[in-house]
């Protein structure tokens, strides 16, 4: 089997693994019956493999949504719905065990049918071998077979947002089918398994960072398909992305120049739409070293800068103002605490008063170039000067994304701006970049027991009500300390061409393709 085609190997690999779809004449009934046409789409990121647990960046996400099924799934206005489960996961035990009920209706794309035994695989596949296998590895204590279509799943701790991972990077594969050597042919999650998923399309050809391309699958257990197959190319430019929609190549885009976005919605034949996303446009600032180890001095920084400005006229209202981590249409937001730290040049002089430097100071801002989802230094600039009317002067350097990162992990770094998309907010980031056992936490060394004890009061519920005390916590010192620099957070915006339906842009960034139709 080649990299480029699935192949009959592949093939006789998902009818001879387990029980099949019944006869030959039985599944080319199926298949009459099936949709026809074509819907293709673009993406920006790389596209090395369609393996469920070995994503490259959140837009392969798109992929992994058509060819697994997952416990839960993520509306695309961020709440959470069943998949392969009944219903939402039942939690006890103050937030530290969730119990699945599976649908008995499952099948994998080669007819065998779905159970706690998959589940339990998948899971222990994920912990041992999965790129962001840290994500849950932190949180899951084990995963049991309770009984044929029940799963339990024990947490070391609280903590709600595992859920909303789970529609990034993992799904369930057919108990025995992962590989672990990316260059395996036969059954390969990396290229594509026609008998590992459960999806409502099953893999037909792909060729890493070019196509891939997937065919419906007549037998899916939810809604069912609308379209034949579904081509997904990867388009690193969003400029070309643009010029491919216009020229009539692709029917949806995942990206395109901001400054196109609603001129080109508004013209004949096309479409376009955005919504908020669980992106953040925000620069983390190193408390451990000058001049950031003052708060004052970050508390005039967040002052100093015109959110709105940068958001409205650089990113043409693609990118929500928010002196918060939270949107100001999120139910956790608070407007007093957003004031706080908000727009307000007489304010930050205040604090430049109150840390003794009436005339400003100097500091660097590390941008990444080029940025992921938007691009960090033409907002850079607009920070700088807005910065220098204070006294503070601000240089920029820039450097790519990943000595960005090696920078901040050897500490040197005073601040870096620059846009990051997250599988949550209230669920993800919070605990990642500032609890003392965050990952990213490393970088800037912050710790407080406080801070610590309000994001696990908030992680024992799913329930937003139940969340909003512990959050508002969260919220409070986040203000109080002045932790990071809030700019607003991402709106994900999607174009495609007016005879497209059954899509929309989703609360997770990657697209949703499942039910999008030509015609």
């Amino acid at each position: 089997m080649t990299a480029d085609n699935i192949g009959r190997r592949a093939a006789l690999v998902g009818v001879t693994a387990g029980a099949t779809l019944g006869s030959v004449a039985g599944r080319a009934a199926a298949q009459a019956t099936a949709p026809g046409g074509t819907v293709t789409a673009s993406i920006l990121g790389n596209l090395p493999n369609i393996h469920p647990w070995h994503v490259a960046n959140i837009e392969t996400g798109a992929a992994n949504l058509l060819v697994y099924s997952n416990l839960i799934r993520i509306a695309p206005d961020g709440t959470l719905v069943p998949d392969a489960a009944t219903e939402l996961p039942k939690v006890t035990e103050n937030g530290t065990i969730y119990t699945f009920q599976l649908r008995k209706d499952v099948r994998f794309h080669n007819g065998d049918k779905m159970t706690a035994d998959d589940v339990v695989y998948s899971y222990e596949r994920y912990l041992a071998t999965a790129r962001r296998r840290q994500n849950l590895g932190r949180f899951i204590k084990a995963v049991t077979r309770q009984d044929e279509h029940v799963v339990r799943v024990e947490l070391h701790r609280p903590f709600a947002g595992w859920l909303k991972l789970l529609g990034y990077e993992a799904a369930i594969v057919r108990k025995g089918s992962d590989v672990v050597n990316e260059t395996a042919t036969g059954e390969n999650l990396y290229r594509g398994s026609r008998a590992a998923g459960s999806g409502p399309f099953i893999p037909k050809s792909f060729q890493a960072d070019v196509a891939a391309e997937f065919e419906a699958n007549p037998d899916y257990f939810g809604v069912k398909p609308r379209t034949g197959s579904i081509k997904l190319l990867r388009i690193p430019d969003a400029a070309t992305q643009l010029a491919n929609l216009r020229a009539g190549s692709v029917d949806i885009i995942s990206n395109c120049p901001p400054k196109d976005f609603v001129s080109t919605s508004k013209m004949a034949g096309f479409k376009g739409a955005s919504r908020p996303s669980a992106g953040v446009f925000y620069s983390p600032l190193n408390r451990n070293k000058p001049p950031f180890d003052n708060v004052h001095l970050r508390k005039a920084v967040s002052c100093g800068i015109d959110r709105k400005f940068i958001c409205e006229d650089i990113y043409y209202g693609l990118v929500t103002p928010s002196a918060l981590p939270a949107a100001p249409s999120e139910y956790w937001y608070d407007a007093a605490l957003a004031k706080e730290l908000d727009y307000d040049p007489d304010r930050a002089k205040f604090h430049l008063r109150q840390a003794g430097m009436p005339n400003g100071f100097t500091f660097e801002a590390t941008i990444p170039v080029p940025s992921a989802y938007i691009e960090a230094r033409e907002a850079a600039v607009v920070m700088q000067a807005s910065l220098a009317e204070l006294g503070i002067k601000m240089n920029i350097r820039q450097t790519d994304f990943i000595s960005m990162y090696r920078n901040a992990q050897n500490g040197d770094w005073m601040s870096f701006p620059h846009p990051s998309m997250q599988s949550s907010i209230e669920d993800y980031l919070i605990f990642n970049s500032f609890h003392k056992d965050g990952a990213q936490n490393a970088w800037g060394k912050h710790y407080s027991t406080d801070y610590d004890t309000a994001v696990e009061e908030s992680f024992q519920y799913v329930e937003p009500e139940k969340k909003l005390p512990g959050l508002r916590k969260v919220l409070k010192y986040l203000v109080d300390d002045c932790t990071a620099l809030w700019i607003g957070r991402l709106n994900v915006y999607h174009l495609w061409r007016a005879d497209v339906s059954g899509f929309e842009p989703r609360y997770s960034y990657f697209m949703d393709l499942t039910q999008a139709r030509r015609g």
